[in-house]
Formats: structure tokens, C-alpha cells, sequence
């Protein structure tokens, strides 16, 4: 068996757990609209999602019995984690979106990948190759005629610069999360990292958000289902499967798929009638897929070195 049918097996796993996480992610961008800022202020709901998930990746580790010890240095990298990943990245999203629209959000968010590429060059030395540049490019096109469609159909333009701005600051520090936090998730439990991680951004948190951890008054059962959601399948759920699938995928690779956000937005709104079929939906989904296929099949560092070893002993 070539090496090339042993390590299709676990991108092809990781593939399906990364586009679960994100068909969680891109639902909970609207449900937390919904929400916010009307029924809970974005920093209250940032420190519940974030509270939640620690606590419910606690409970996971018990359950698993999983127990790890990290060095001093792998601590600070950790907390390092928590900031970026959890206290930052909430905290900047949901109080941009607060102030913008979902559609500018999605938008917003496609730079990811793009930035995701960029840190794990300069960090991990992840190779910046031509097939995994053409293939940002290639999603974030796809990505973009998808919300360009949006902008001229049926979303309301309700989007600012302030809340755009703060969401871009979102992308950029989960991009820098993706990266740091991916040599952790291959040597520990992904359980254990995202364990301590949120536990640290916890900590963070707390000290700014405790104050706007309430419902306001009127809230019912709906507002409480979308609550809900935003906890659980929103936020420890997408986060556990992320978590494993940068255990099987390089970071570029699982940034790409934010691209699929924006594009299962659109075919939810299809779905509930808030948009209708048009020739950009296929032609949106086929670029971003293309773009996808071709980051996952790009050569990655240790690809690379295996070539170059293996040319140098037969040249010996």
C-alpha cells in the first residue's frame, strides 16, 4: 500500500469533521444574531459560550478519563490559546456582529484561510505552494460570489464599519490560533488542549464579561433554544470536532473550510425561504469545493522532506 492511500484515510475523516464544525458555525451565526444584542449583551455571551465549553470539556475528560500533563512552557503556549482562540475570538466576533450584518461577518471571515496560510509559513514553516495559493484563491472567489449574490438578493445591508472591523480582528487572531495551537493537538488529546484552553480564556474573560452574564427581561423559550444552541452545538461541539480535525489536517486546510460557511448560509435561507435558487449557488459551491480539493492535495512541509530524503539516498 502506498503512502499516499495511508494518509488519504485520515485527511478524508478530518474533511468530514471539519465541514460538520462548520455547518455548526455558519448556523450559529444567525441564531446568535438573533440573540444579540437584544436578549444578552455579546460579552455575556461570549463568557457563557466560553465557560460552557470548559465545563463541558472538563465533564468530557472525567468521562474519558484523559489526563495530561503539560510542561511550564506548553502552559504559556495554552494560555496563549485561551487569549486567541477563545476570549479574543469571542469577544471580537460577537461583539462585531452585534454592530454588523451575517452577511458582512461571512464576508469578512474567507480571510481566514488566507491569513491562516501566511502565520503557518512564518511560524511553522508550512510551505506557501502554488497549488495551496491557487486554491485560497479559488474558494475565496467562490466564497465571494456567494455574499456578492447575497448583497444584491434578499439580505438586508444592515452592516457597519466599526462591527466589520471587529470582526476582522476575530479572523486574524483565530488564524494565529490555528497555528499555534495545531503542534499541541498533535502530540496531546485534543480533549485535554481545548480543556486547558478554555479554561485560560475563561480567566480572561471573566474579568469583562461577568458583568453582562443575564438575559433581559421577556426572554421566552425560543430566545433560550437559541441560547442553547449557541452553547452547545455552537461552541463545544464545532470546537471538539476543530479539535480533531487539526489533529488529521494541517491548519491551512481547516481554515479553507470557512469558505463553506457563507455557502451553507445561502442554502439555508433557501431552505426557509429567505432567498431563491440562481445559477451562483452551484457555481459557488463547485469554486469553493475546487479550492478545498486543491489546499488538501498540496504538498505539505513533511511531504516536501520526505521527496527531498528520498532523492538524496538515491542519488547516494
Amino acid at each position: 500500500m502506498s503512502f499516499k492511500t495511508l494518509s488519504y484515510a485520515p485527511k478524508s475523516k478530518g474533511v468530514i469533521i471539519i465541514l460538520i464544525a462548520n455547518i455548526f458555525f455558519a448556523v450559529n451565526m444567525p441564531v446568535s444574531k438573533e440573540i444579540t444584542p437584544e436578549w444578552i449583551n455579546p460579552f455575556g455571551l461570549s463568557l457563557l459560550r466560553i465557560s460552557f465549553a470548559f465545563i463541558s470539556f472538563f465533564i468530557l475528560s472525567l468521562i474519558l478519563k484523559s489526563r495530561q500533563r503539560f510542561s511550564l512552557k506548553e502552559h504559556f503556549t495554552l494560555m496563549l490559546c485561551g487569549l486567541l482562540g477563545t476570549t479574543l475570538n469571542q469577544m471580537s466576533f460577537l461583539g462585531g456582529l452585534a454592530k454588523t450584518s451575517p452577511v458582512d461577518a461571512s464576508l469578512i471571515i474567507t480571510i481566514t484561510p488566507i491569513l491562516t496560510m501566511l502565520f503557518a509559513a512564518l511560524i511553522i514553516k508550512e510551505p506557501i505552494t502554488f497549488k495551496k495559493a491557487f486554491g485560497v484563491l479559488v474558494g475565496l472567489s467562490g466564497a465571494f460570489l456567494i455574499l456578492y449574490a447575497s448583497y444584491n438578493g434578499h439580505f438586508a445591508q444592515n452592516g457597519s464599519i466599526t462591527g466589520n472591523l471587529i470582526v476582522l480582528i476575530s479572523s486574524f487572531v483565530f488564524a494565529l490560533y490555528l497555528v499555534i495551537v495545531r503542534p499541541l493537538m498533535i502530540k496531546y488529546p485534543p480533549v485535554e488542549v481545548m480543556k486547558w484552553s478554555f479554561f485560560y480564556g475563561m480567566l480572561f474573560s471573566a474579568p469583562f464579561c461577568l458583568k453582562y452574564v443575564k438575559m433581559a427581561e421577556g426572554a421566552g423559550l425560543t430566545q433560550y433554544l437559541q441560547l442553547g444552541y449557541a452553547l452547545f452545538f455552537g461552541t463545544f461541539i464545532a470546537y471538539l470536532l476543530v479539535s480533531f480535525a487539526l489533529k488529521l489536517l494541517r491548519p491551512t486546510t481547516v481554515s479553507m473550510f470557512n469558505y463553506v460557511q457563507p455557502l451553507i448560509a445561502s442554502f439555508i435561507a433557501i431552505a426557509i425561504g429567505q432567498d431563491t435558487m440562481n445559477w451562483t449557488k452551484p457555481v459557488s459551491a463547485f469554486l469553493i469545493f475546487a479550492g478545498v480539493f486543491l489546499v488538501i492535495r498540496s504538498k505539505s512541509r513533511d511531504d516536501i522532506e520526505k521527496v527531498q530524503n528520498s532523492t538524496q539516498k538515491n542519488d547516494q
